[in-house]
């Protein structure tokens, strides 16, 4: 007797190296069973016509703040990953108040996972100067990385570690083979900076960019990475901003450093002249720099030097942007629901990078790098049954009234948009289509790492490429 399928959908069928025009994609018990060139001679209990649109695989949006504003929470924050065609979302450990830095909060949160998610959710753990002892039990927890930070951004929920304590945690995260991601940029320098410039009353949009210049990411980028070098870890470069940063990741990854570098949307749209128009609402760390580095950006995406393209999603709400001085707004903006849209339309659409490229930074990559792969990130038979349907031809008009967002605003009000997200599907379920959620709360799962790669020695035991 032929087999039946729990569910195909057909379309075209985007595998990374290829594109399965018209193909199928056949599922069974949320796992992807098959490829097929098309859906004849194949049984399945239910189909999704998505022909003349792309079947991709779920984006990983490896950079997501649930709980850093109380408000937000995993229910609102995944609803609206759903509707980007975000399945997966690595969330960022620095939660209000106190961050994910000891078993306790992590066996809490991964409760509030399971009861709220509608899409799958992984998690990062943090370290701070008191906590490198907890690395190891966090790592038997389930988380799939680490986040540290260079700066100080919240004493309590996302503090400064110490150079000393740096170079201790770097080697513990080392023997788990997991990633240790850094937020980069040098706290004197820009609280230096910040200090003079308020001071001389200079508190208006741009000076947010004025206290943070370029110098004060890539010399913080250089520590992580010299770090790295002298201690073995797997690096991540969280939201650079620069190209001169990647630079310095690509000389080190000629040394042998397993180094990966993520950039956002925000850097690839925006840029310092248009803090005037947004003030607060762009405030984020680091922040958007010059015109030309748009550019440099989006061809270090398509020369394969930038790992990931990720959200550095921050939902505060409207009233937390807002001060008269730019430092008195909050930093960060929501970006998991239009990560996907935004990097097909200004990348793919716009002829910058291709579907492959897309793939690669926002599916593949991602996985690997928190080894979610072949679970996550793929199309591959035996990986879960996430995609998404995207209608490469439809264009539309960012508004914050008309995204699922909580926040109720976005920085891309009025971008003219080419692609949108039709139908998100996690694990064969569908969470999303054309604004409705089947999905509901608890239909989303914790995800831990599938593997750990061998830790390597930071000198030159491996080949130095990024992560693919």
């Amino acid at each position: 007797m032929k087999k039946t399928f729990h569910m195909a959908v057909t379309g075209d069928i985007v595998l990374g190296d290829r594109v399965v025009h018209s193909g199928a994609l056949l599922i069974d018990d949320g796992i992807i069973a098959a490829v097929a060139d098309s859906l004849a001679g194949v049984r399945a209990d239910s189909v999704i016509d998505a022909a003349g649109r792309l079947v991709l695989p779920g984006v990983i949006d490896s950079h997501v703040h649930s709980l850093s504003f109380p408000g937000e929470g995993f229910f609102h924050s995944t609803r609206s990953a759903a509707a980007g065609g975000v399945t997966t979302i690595v969330d960022m450990p620095v939660d209000a108040p106190a961050g994910i830095a000891d078993p306790e909060a992590l066996a809490a949160k991964i409760a509030l996972v399971e009861k709220e998610s509608v899409t799958d959710v992984a998690l990062l753990g943090s370290v701070k100067d008191d906590t490198i002892g907890n690395i190891p039990l966090l790592r038997d927890g389930g988380v799939c990385g680490f986040k540290l930070s260079l700066f100080d951004t919240d004493p309590h929920r996302f503090p400064r570690v110490s150079d000393g304590c740096l170079l201790d945690a770097f080697a513990a995260i080392a023997d788990t083979g997991l990633t240790a991601g850094v937020h980069a940029e040098n706290d004197e320098i820009v609280r230096h900076l910040i200090a003079r410039h308020m001071d001389q009353g200079k508190t208006y949009p741009k000076a947010h960019c004025e206290t943070r210049p370029p110098v004060s990411e890539t010399e913080s980028v250089l520590k992580a990475l010299e770090f790295a070098w002298a201690t073995g870890v797997r690096l991540h470069l969280y939201h650079v901003s620069l190209s001169r940063s990647v630079d310095l990741a690509n000389y080190y990854r000629g040394q042998g450093v397993r180094v990966s570098a993520e950039t956002c949307p925000h850097y690839l749209v925006f840029s310092e002249d248009d803090m005037d128009a947004l003030a607060g609402r762009l405030r984020i760390n680091p922040p958007v720099r010059e015109g030309k580095e748009r550019g440099l950006l989006w061809q270090k995406i398509k020369a394969g030097e930038i790992d990931t393209v990720s959200s550095d999603h921050a939902p505060w709400p409207a009233e937390r942007k807002e001060s008269a001085s730019i430092f008195g707004c909050a930093s960060g903006c929501p970006g998991v629901e239009t990560l996907l849209p935004l990097v097909y339309s200004e990348g793919v659409a716009a002829g910058r990078i291709s579907l492959a490229d897309i793939i690669r930074v926002t599916c593949e990559a991602p996985a690997r790098l928190f080894g979610l792969y072949p679970k996550k990130g793929s199309l591959l038979p035996g990986s879960d049954a996430d995609l998404v349907i995207l209608d490469p031809e439809k264009r539309w008009t960012v508004r914050a009234g008309e995204l699922c967002a909580h926040a109720g605003w976005t920085p891309y009000e009025g971008m003219e948009v080419t692609g949108r997200v039709e139908t998100t599907i996690v694990r064969g379920t569908v969470v999303y289509h054309k604004g409705a959620f089947p999905g509901n709360k608890g239909t989303g799962r914790f995800v831990r790492p599938v593997e750990v790669e061998e830790r390597t020695d930071g000198r030159g035991k491996n080949d130095g490429r990024p992560l693919r």
